[in-house]
């Protein structure tokens, strides 16, 4: 099937995300108004001015790779965000990006140690990127050469994945403890999109939980 790549308009798509977050109970007052920065309620948006191009340009020297587009598109427009959900806190700024392996190396090590037992997911089964994704289905031997994008939120964060590809974009993992596995993305626009929308319907479902309690 021909894949279609995502395109984002990143000042948009981080100004809805902002929008939903800032007028959200749960983060004016409620369980998690401890996670948003009093800074970001002033201003109305929820990160850091965009990276230069240089400090874009030194992540790359430091990693060793070229960051896919849709990831680096980002780093221009915010150079640290979040929250952008009631999961992920915060999206990290250059100098804090870096591969998981440097940043939680016992934690790939514990991975790692699984998968000798775990036979890899097959491809059929593994490039299933829609409802049809198996829960649990990530293949251990990438776990190592994942970069971790985000701080650890709700038990869990964000990263990406270069050992997979399509077209050019590099997979993106929704990783917590709380869920088998990962939830995987064929990129990072399309990790993003999907948990702008999915943040709305878990506030949606919060709000009508709550008029039907009064």
């Amino acid at each position: 099937m021909l894949e279609t790549k995502i395109i984002v308009n990143w000042p948009d798509l981080l100004k809805q995300i902002s929008q939903e977050v800032l007028s959200d109970p749960e983060f004016i007052d409620g369980n998690a108004s401890n996670i948003l920065r009093n800074k970001y309620r002033q201003s109305g948006w929820l990160g850091e001015p965009g990276a230069t191009e240089q400090e874009i340009l030194n992540l790359e020297q430091r990693l060793g790779v070229k960051l896919p587009s849709s990831y680096r598109e980002f780093l221009l427009t915010a150079n640290g965000f979040g929250p952008i959900d009631y999961f992920t806190y915060w999206l990290r700024s250059c100098t804090k990006v870096d591969w998981l392996v440097n940043t939680d190396k016992d934690l790939v090590e514990l991975w790692e140690s699984d998968v000798e037992t775990i036979p890899s997911v097959p491809d059929e089964e593994y490039f299933r990127y829609d409802d049809s994704q198996i829960d649990g289905q990530v293949r251990g031997e990438y776990f190592r050469g994942c970069l971790m994008i985000s701080d650890w939120g709700d038990a869990g964060f964000l990263a990406l994945n270069p050992a997979v590809q399509h077209d050019g974009e590099w997979e993106a993992w929704h990783f917590a403890n709380w869920m088998p596995g990962a939830n995987r993305y064929r990129s990072f626009a399309e990790l993003m999109q999907e948990a702008l929308s999915s943040y709305r319907e878990l506030k949606q479902e919060e709000s009508e939980s709550d008029e039907s309690e009064k």
